[in-house]
């Protein structure tokens, strides 16, 4: 170096400077002194002339080749650095994890795993292992095939593994301990790194003060001194950056972690809890069990609430430390006047607890607001087709947007509280520099000099961090404590039994009975609920029988007797009161045939198969579609078995649903298969074709098989046991012979039968597999069997590629206001221009001390202002105003931020809402609930909590970037080329930064769904993945899932890391030249300290700027989702006001005329319907017959426009219905579906959602539809209207079958409507029961028009007229008897194919006489 500063060793082969050789030879081979004095080589005068050259030499070798001389010593530093170099180029990882650990040369693909494993030191510190992803993100749009998997130390699977050996160790330790001791050494390094920064941290501000008290000195060895601490400044700032990569990284591990350990947790424990979704409660109950809304948000909210403090796990702890060491630095400089500041601070944490409290207070009802909106928003969505058959959708979209009210009404409280919290600990620097300056000034009299304010200005910067991190830490410490509570509750929800599950039983768990018996021995079952007195609505028992092994056993009994609940008690799903249950679970033993099927978002063929051990095997495979009577169906599917079946099995009929489940029991391993009513979702040919291939089958063979049934007769030649149940309890058990010996067979099977008819010649299999007639078809299938080949459903979720659009950002600035956004523009400019100016008057008043022969100085403000030394307190006084504008500023700024960003949650949501109520059914057929949910919770709350915030902190960067560049570039025009260099370094690492990142959130957050709607989906069908022993196949999908969206997150912050240490360093470089040009350029030391900061202020804004526009493109993705599904179709109007019908349509005089009716579901497909024509006299009762495909479902859709006609229309009351609103159509049109759709809240409110009808009148329908016997012996009270109306009833569950189908009954009848579809609304009731109930639709719906969907050919034979459609034409259209005459009739040969054809006969004849 030059002048005498020292010779800096250069590594092997570097060359001395010039002018130290040349001084070298000149001053006789003395080695230049460092700049502390102390000599490097020998001295001169004191050496023989040998010594000297010899020493002539050393120091000539010590200056090519790097060796340091030291007295006779020679210190060789080229061998350890090539040392130190090689060893930073071996990998760290002395054993890598696995084989395909990514290399630094390899192409980044998702078949190898992150490369992080196989680093050397100095791509570890430079994070250089990331760039080959670069590569390929800006040759193209990365995909999934492109990112690197999750390393094995990130794997899900093997974390969670860690923690049940962890729990089975220590069983009474907490989850939070186990997260706590397995980071250990993360949240250590972390603590450890913090301090560095926090303790170093303060070494620039001292530079500052010994810079700015040279330049006051203005002597050379006073500039050599601030060109030192320029330096230190430098090296600090480059520690700084360094230590915060390694930082970032460790506590982004334990983060990921954490949230995938809960993650993993959550789902654990859904698959071995009770099963929750028959269980009712009232609304608003404070002991509601966590449903899928709740643990959707316990798993997309509070986990990452709770992880968050793992990430930030340090600064709470290292807080306080910067705290003290910035007072007594303070205090250094201030004396005691620093304490006015520290008063400022006690203020404000005294001001700070009361909104802290409150602020607890107001996040618990905030997140139980939203588990309620989440709620509602997925009941909406779950009955979405129902809600649209009735023409309620907007209706309760309304409550959704009541409850979304709610919950922002909680927001705005939070926002009031935020505002005072953010306001307070914003401004509390500018207030402590305040009072420490007036008292330092005004009361200690003291001056205020450049040096001191801007140190002074720096430390009370440096106290603003931990001064505003140490409440917003303790909130987030508080809030996750609360998160974590509302986790722990949940994971200590009640569980099934340990034999019910199989992660929870061992092979030794039960006694050896168990293998050899399936029985109960005096048990007593009662369904789980929150509360003793609930559970005493319903009993089953006392039961005490066994099922014989290997052989068929019955279970029948009157509709709400309780078949249901006894496989669900011998599944372990119901509480155990008293007794025992005996069954082996273990081993896949067991299958489950549910009365509701449940089916996977599959394929058949996957839903079929079913994760069975022996896998696929084709010829069992055939022989169980065979069985079950499916091979007509496959073959009228055009992707046959590969078909996709939509969520909850929507793409195919009730009928389909019940054989496909069937065949997974009958194809499934099981020795032990429970049946849940399959035969009454199908028609008699059907029923006889699955008793005699099935249950008397070579599938049957050594199968113990218990069937509920209300087929007794039909099955009873294939039966060795028989349970009857009433109320339940049981009436009579006993093998076949035992009962018919007894004299008790015929009187159980006169009762309980569906038909009393002789028991019929079994059809041959070719015959009836011809001759099978399924359910009705929605329409949903019969546009499948035509659009595609590949039987795919849901299409892949779609992925935004390149910038986000224009007009995302407009959507969101125009939901947010306008006129706010220009205001906040406005306030964000006004606080740079007072930030700014508050510096420039601070150094304007340090020189004004200086300011010779002047009695009045002249400053940026108006007017004059005295010496200081002379009077003090207009200084003070003008810097109180700044002071005191900027907290107004600053005070508008934060509260209008909080407004805009309610204002656009509450449009978008609403929008949204609105767009997809509105939707078409085949939207919600091809797109999965959980894709809609995640719209309503992961976007809405990037929405709600961070968009708002990114897009400022964007507009701030770019706001704090230029007036820095402004304010340097007018201070030291000079530095301007290199500003514009360094800004170009900034923007040229940018582009592959900003591709990348957008690639890998785009991919995260399109990964993120199918977590979400597998768990949905899990949820609905818990009974049956643990009475199939599935659970750990389900836990190994869900660790895949989660992995794959972690992984992408994993490597988005990797790629962030490598971006912030480069422009950290580059950052260092701005600093450290800017100060260097300061100080040659020779301005006065109030600019150059302003310049100083200024410099801070361009680099800290030029490092946040890329990374905060990158972010806010990745959080405007949320919005972009959004804006995808605010362009969906819609359906027609629901109001069209000026073609709005009279009160009375239809009234019961009026007819129903189908002309020339052709129905398309694309214009490029054929038509459903061809061509009908037919007239509906008014209150006629119509029965509509054809084969599976043939039309019924969508004349009756057509009928509610949930499919437009292509051409011709429908005439109802002489009103064509496409020119009317739907919802004036769909609310006086009443369809009740096979599938019934009740929801969560009371009896009165599945009737009468919408409190339109009295309590009188709910009880009398339901005297009308024969519910009160079978409700009443669900409560211990006296039967009163409110007692009956009030019973809690759920989504899911908590009534039969049977039940839940004569509460869609009585809600149809209670509507009182003109026109009433039945779609085999009565399938699940028993034989009596249904009797009844025809006889009441025949008596008080005599004035209605009723169009029935028929299986059973008895339901219909007795109406006016039936209707045969096949391949979307009318075949037949007249009286039962006219249609029986026709001897090639196609009805005819329907009912003589019949068991009922004598009685079909009979009847037909007697009817319409």
């Amino acid at each position: 170096m030059e002048d005498g500063d020292g010779i800096w060793i250069r590594d092997g082969g570097g060359s001395a400077d010039d002018s130290g050789e040349e001084s070298d030879e000149e001053e006789g081979g003395d080695i230049s002194a460092d700049e502390d004095g102390m000599t490097t080589g020998s001295d001169a005068d004191s050496e023989d002339a040998s010594s000297d050259a010899e020493s002539e030499v050393h120091g000539r070798i010590s200056a090519r080749f790097g060796v340091l001389a030291l007295g006779d010593e020679q210190v060789d530093y080229s061998f350890p650095s090539i040392l130190l170099y090689i060893a930073g180029s071996l990998p760290l990882e002395v054993a890598l994890p696995a084989k395909n650990v990514a290399g630094p040369t390899d192409i980044p693909s998702s078949d190898l795993t992150s490369p992080e494993d196989s680093v050397t030191l100095w791509s570890w510190c430079t994070y250089s292992f990331v760039e080959p992803l670069f590569g390929v993100a800006m040759r193209h749009t990365l995909d999934e095939a492109d990112v690197w998997r999750l390393s094995p130390y990130f794997q899900h699977k093997n974390m969670f593994e860690k923690y049940i050996a962890y729990q089975n160790q220590h069983p009474t330790y907490s989850l939070l301990r186990f997260l706590l001791e397995s980071n250990i050494l993360d949240l250590s390094l972390d603590i450890l790194l913090e301090l560095w920064v926090a303790v170093v941290g303060f070494v620039p501000p001292y530079a500052l003060q010994q810079i700015l008290s040279a330049l006051a000195d203005d002597t050379p060895e006073a500039r050599r001194r601030a060109f030192t601490f320029a330096l230190f400044t430098f090296l600090a700032h480059l520690s700084f950056a360094q230590t915060a990569l390694f930082q970032n990284f460790h506590t982004r591990r334990s983060y990921e972690r954490t949230r995938g350990q809960l993650f993993c947790a959550l789902h654990y424990k859904a698959l071995k809890r009770r099963d929750v979704s028959g269980i009712a409660t009232k609304d608003d109950s404070s002991t509601e069990n966590a449903d899928l809304g709740k643990v959707v948000n316990l798993m997309q909210g509070d986990a990452y609430a709770v992880s968050q403090r793992f990430w930030d796990f340090s600064k709470i702890f290292v807080a306080p430390v910067r705290l003290v060491i910035a007072l007594v630095f303070l205090y250094s400089v201030l004396g005691w006047s620093a304490f006015a500041g520290v008063f400022v601070v006690l203020l404000a944490y005294a001001l700070n607890y009361p909104l802290a409290k409150y602020n607890i207070f107001v996040t618990r009802s905030s997140w139980k607001a939203k588990d309620k909106r989440m709620n509602i928003v997925n009941e909406l969505f779950q009955n979405i087709r129902f809600l649209k058959f009735y023409g309620w959708e907007n209706l309760w979209a309304q409550k959704v947007k009541s409850s979304r009210e709610s919950e922002l009404r909680w927001r705005v409280k939070n926002n009031v509280v935020n505002t005072a919290i953010a306001f307070i600990w914003t401004w509390i620097p500018s207030a402590t520099m305040l009072s420490a300056f007036l008292c330092y000034t005004l009361f200690a009299g003291q001056r205020l000099t450049v040096s001191k304010a801007f140190t002074s200005m720096a430390l009370f910067s440096q106290l603003q961090e931990p001064m505003t991190s140490l409440p917003a830490q303790f909130f987030g410490f508080l809030h996750a404590y609360v998160s974590m509570q509302r986790i722990q509750a949940f994971l200590d929800e009640t569980e099934v039994p340990d034999w019910a599950c199989s992660l929870k039983c061992s092979t030794t768990m039960q006694d050896t009975r168990v293998a050899h018996q399936i029985c109960f021995e005096r048990a007593i079952f009662r369904w789980y609920s929150d509360s003793e007195s609930e559970e005493g609505r319903f009993q089953l028992g006392p039961l005490n029988f066994h099922f014989p092994l290997g052989q068929l056993t019955l279970v029948t009994g009157p509709t709400g007797s309780g078949k249901s609940a006894l496989l669900a008690a011998l599944l372990g799903e119901m509480r155990c009161v008293s007794g025992e249950v005996l069954l082996n679970k273990r081993g896949h033993r067991v299958a489950y045939c549910a009365q509701n099927p449940w089916l996977e978002h599959a394929t058949i063929r996957e839903n079929i198969v079913f994760g069975a051990r022996h896998g696929f095997v084709e010829d069992r495979y055939n022989r169980v579609l065979r069985a079950c009577a499916l091979t007509r169906d496959l073959k009228v599917l055009e992707a046959g078995d590969m078909t996709e079946i939509g969520e909850k099995g929507i793409t195919l009929s009730g009928g389909q649903r019940a054989r496909v489940a069937l065949a997974r029991a009958m194809y499934s391993e099981a020795s032990c298969i429970l049946l849940d009513d399959p035969l009454a979702a199908v028609d008699m040919h059907t029923a006889q074709h699955l008793v005699q291939h099935c249950l008397l089958g070579t599938l049957a063979l050594g199968r113990t098989i218990i069937l509920v049934t209300h087929h007794v007769t039909l099955c009873l030649r294939a039966a060795s046991y028989l349970v009857e149940l009433s109320e339940g309890r049981v009436l009579h058990a006993g093998t076949i012979r035992e009962l018919r010996d007894r004299g008790l067979l015929q009187s159980i099977v006169d009762t309980e039968d569906v038909t009393a008819a002789e028991e019929p010649t079994p059809a041959s299999p070719s015959r009836t597999s011809i001759e099978n007639e399924a359910d009705d078809a929605p329409p949903i299938k019969e546009q499948g069997q035509k659009t595609t080949s590949t039987g795919k459903l849901i299409e892949a979720e779609a992925r935004a590629e390149g910038r986000v659009a224009g007009r995302t950002y407009m959507t969101y600035i125009r939901s947010s206001g306008t006129l706010s956004w220009l205001l906040t523009f406005v306030l964000m400019l006004l606080i740079r221009v007072i930030n700014v100016a508050n510096q420039v008057f601070i150094a304007k008043w340090g020189e004004a001390y200086n300011a010779i022969g002047s009695t009045v100085y002249r400053c940026f403000w108006p007017g004059h202002l005295p010496p200081p030394d002379a009077d003090v307190k207009p200084w003070l006084a003008v810097y109180l105003s700044i002071s005191i504008s900027g907290a107004f500023t600053l005070c508008a700024y934060i509260a209008l931020g909080y407004y805009a960003s309610l204002q656009a949650s509450r449009s978008l949501f609403i929008s949204m809402l609105n767009r997809l109520v509105r939707a078409p059914a085949r939207f919600f057929d091809v797109t999965p609930i959980g894709r809609i949910l995640n719209r309503f919770t992961t976007d809405i709350n990037i929405v709600d909590d961070a968009l708002q915030n990114s897009l400022r902190a964007a507009c701030s960067g770019v706001l704090n970037f230029l007036m820095s560049f402004f304010v340097i570039i007018a201070v030291v025009p000079s530095f301007a080329p290199f500003a514009l260099f360094i800004a170009y370094l900034y923007i040229r690492l940018a582009p592959p930064f900003v591709q990348a990142s957008r690639d890998l959130r785009r991919l995260e957050s399109i990964s993120l769904s199918p977590a979400f709607a597998g768990f949905d989906e899990l949820l609905r069908g818990l009974t049956h993945v643990r009475a199939f022993a599935m659970e750990t196949r389900y836990q190994e999908q869900f660790y895949k899932r989660v992995d794959r969206f972690q992984g992408f997150d994993h490597v988005y912050w990797l790629v962030s890391g490598w971006l912030r240490w480069r422009y950290d360093c580059l950052g260092s470089v701005v600093v450290y030249l800017t100060t260097l040009f300061a100080l040659w350029s020779g301005v006065s030391d109030g600019f150059a300290a302003l310049v100083i900061v200024q410099a801070g202020v361009f680099a800290e804004a030029s490092r946040v700027l890329v990374r905060v526009a990158a972010q806010v493109e990745l959080d405007f993705n949320s919005v972009e989702r959004i804006v995808e599904y605010l362009d969906v179709s819609q359906e027609a109007p629901a109001l069209i006001y000026d073609k709005r019908p009279p009160a009375y349509w239809p009234s019961t005089s009026g007819e129903l005329a189908v002309e020339n009716l052709v129905v398309r579901y694309a214009a490029d497909l054929p038509a459903v319907l061809s061509n009908l024509n037919f007239t509906i006299k008014a209150s006629e009762k119509i029965g509509v017959v054809g084969r599976t495909g043939s039309g019924k479902s969508t004349l009756a859709l057509s009928i509610l426009r949930m499919v437009e006609p292509s051409e011709g229309r429908i005439v109802l009351d002489d009103i064509d219905i496409s020119t009317i609103g739907l919802d004036d159509l769909r609310s006086r049109v009443t369809m009740v579906s096979q599938d019934v759709s009740l929801f969560s809240g009371t009896l009165r409110s599945n009737l009468d959602p919408f409190q339109e009808h009295t309590d009188e009148e709910c009880w009398e329908v339901l005297q009308r539809c024969h519910l009160l016997p079978l409700l009443a012996k669900n409560t211990d009270t006296e039967i009163t209207p409110s007692v009956i109306l009030d019973i809690p009833l759920s989504q899911g569950g908590s009534l039969s079958a049977g039940e839940r189908q004569l509460v869609a009954l009585a809600r149809a009848v209670l509507r009182k409507t003109s026109v009433i579809i039945l779609d085999e609304a009565t399938s699940q009731i028993d034989a009596t029961l249904d009797d009844q109930i025809q006889k009441t639709i025949r008596e008080e719906l005599s004035s209605a028009m009723v169009i029935t969907i028929a299986h059973r050919l008895k339901t219909i034979i007795d109406y006016d007229r039936i209707l045969v459609l096949d391949n979307g034409k009318v075949v037949e259209f007249d009286k039962p008897r006219e249609l029986l005459k026709n001897p090639d009739g196609t009805f005819r040969q329907m009912c003589r194919r019949s068991v009922d054809w004598p009685m079909l006969e009979a009847i037909a004849l007697h009817t319409n006489k």
